[in-house]
């Protein structure tokens, strides 16, 4: 399968919700499921980079995953948001979030704890009430980074980023 088939397969909804604001999603109601998984990305946040992982989910689970979307003010809001959808959607789901998709996933679990059944998270950090200061500080400012990426990635095509990192990557190599 391909992303334009993936695309085709499960086509992206959006709930407007109570600010007005859309929040695009994607979501596969198996009937035969006995869970719902919410697959959260890590990085910038594009949903599409699970599409494999969706569809193979798809087969045992319902299946939700949504962008992390720019118009957000902050990770509050957009706990709210994704509450506001399970909530629409009537599932109550299991979180799998990796790297930046567990800090999500952890945000919204301390948020709203009712839509959550539970957490699989992979190479990410802890929201501990015990962080440091500084920690939390630095956490912060790698989230907003990532808002700066993905706002960057919106204006550039991402053949052109594929290429930057592979050149990155390739002049890494030869210094090594």
């Amino acid at each position: 399968m391909n992303i334009a088939e993936f695309r085709q397969k499960y086509p992206e909804d959006t709930l407007v919700l109570p600010s007005g604001k859309p929040f695009p999603y994607r979501y596969y109601k198996n009937p035969q499921a006995k869970a719902t998984v919410v697959l959260l990305t890590g990085g910038i946040g594009l949903s599409d980079l699970l599409y494999l992982h969706f569809d193979r989910l798809a087969k045992d689970f319902s299946v939700l995953t949504f962008d992390y979307p720019i118009c957000f003010a902050d990770n509050k809001e957009l706990a709210q948001a994704v509450a506001a959808l399970l909530q629409h959607l009537g599932e109550k789901a299991w979180f799998v979030g990796q790297s930046l998709g567990g800090v999500v996933a952890q945000i919204i679990a301390s948020l709203y704890p009712e839509v959550v059944d539970g957490l699989i998270l992979s190479n990410t950090c802890s929201l501990s009430k015990d962080m440091s200061p500084a920690a939390y500080a630095h956490l912060m400012n790698m989230l907003k980074s990532q808002e700066k990426f993905k706002k960057l990635l919106s204006v550039l095509p991402f053949s052109a980023v594929k290429h930057s990192i592979k050149r990155v990557v390739l002049n890494q190599k030869k210094m090594d």
